[in-house]
């Protein structure tokens, strides 16, 4: 049996509206913390790179003209 809400159908509307605009904003940071996930992960991945790139003694162009031959 349904539970009967004290709210009248205009606060119930308001109430869904303000949890709507709330989850909207936690969407939006969690996409932003995605984003800055994802730039820190290819700032890390190129760093890598470049530090084995100069730990064999190659150029940039080196490496580019092996992976181009393969």
């Amino acid at each position: 049996m349904a539970r009967k809400s004290n709210l009248s159908i205009e606060e119930q509307i308001e109430k869904k509206e303000a949890e709507i605009t709330s989850l909207n904003e936690q969407l939006k940071n969690a996409k932003n913390d995605l984003k800055k996930l994802k730039d820190d992960k290819q700032l890390a991945d190129t760093q890598r790179l470049l530090s084995a790139i100069e730990a064999s003694g190659k150029s940039v162009d080196d490496v580019l003209n092996m992976l181009n031959n393969q």
